[in-house]
C-alpha cells in the first residue's frame, strides 16, 4: 500500500542542492582537494600581494588564472548540476516516486527502478529537500514541496525508521 508518492524535477536547482549536499556530507574525499584549492588561492594571492608591496606587479595570466580558480571554487556546486543536465537521458528529468513497507519505485517518462530501504547510505535534509545517497556517486532528491501523497513532517520520520538512517542537516 502507498505511504507516500513524491513527484521530482531535476532542474539546475535541484541538482544544485544535491551537488552541494554530496560535497558537505558522503564525499570526504573532495574535502582535501578543495581545501588544496582554497589554500592555493590564498597563498597566491598573498605572494600577488606581496609583490604589488615591493613595487612589482602581477601579469594579467596571474590574476586571470587566480579569478578563474575563485570562479570554479565557489560556482562548483552549479557547474557540477549544469553538467550533470546536460548528461541527463531524455524523459529523466522528471519522476515519480512511490513509497510502501518493502521499498519504493522511482517512475520517469522512460524508466520505472525500485530500491530496498537497505540501498541507502545516507539521508541528507535541505530546507526544500529530502536527499537520499546511494553511495558517494549517487543521490536522488525529493523536492518537500511536490509531495502528492503524505505530508514532509510524517515522512521524516517514517523513512528514517525504514531506513536505520537519521537525517543530516546541509545548508
Amino acid at each position: 500500500m502507498e505511504k507516500f508518492v513524491i513527484e521530482q524535477n531535476y532542474d539546475l536547482a535541484a541538482l544544485t542542492a544535491l551537488s552541494r549536499a554530496a560535497r558537505k556530507t558522503v564525499q570526504k574525499k573532495k574535502k582535501i582537494a578543495r581545501a588544496f584549492w582554497w589554500g592555493f588561492l590564498a597563498v597566491s594571492a598573498g605572494l600577488c600581494a606581496l609583490l604589488i608591496a615591493l613595487g612589482g606587479a602581477p601579469n594579467f595570466w596571474v590574476w586571470a588564472s587566480l579569478a578563474l580558480v575563485l570562479l570554479f571554487l565557489l560556482l562548483e556546486d552549479r557547474l557540477n548540476a549544469w553538467i550533470t543536465l546536460k548528461q541527463m537521458f531524455p524523459g529523466a528529468a522528471r519522476s515519480m516516486t512511490t513509497f510502501t513497507d518493502e521499498g519504493y519505485e522511482v517512475t520517469t517518462d522512460t524508466t520505472e527502478t525500485k530500491y530496498q530501504y537497505g540501498s541507502v547510505t545516507d539521508l541528507c535534509e535541505m530546507e526544500r529537500y529530502f536527499i537520499f545517497f546511494l553511495g558517494a556517486r549517487h543521490g536522488q532528491i525529493f523536492d518537500k514541496q511536490l509531495f502528492r501523497q503524505g505530508e514532509p513532517e510524517a515522512f521524516r520520520a517514517w523513512i528514517e525508521q525504514a531506513t536505520g538512517k537519521t537525517f543530516q542537516k546541509c545548508k
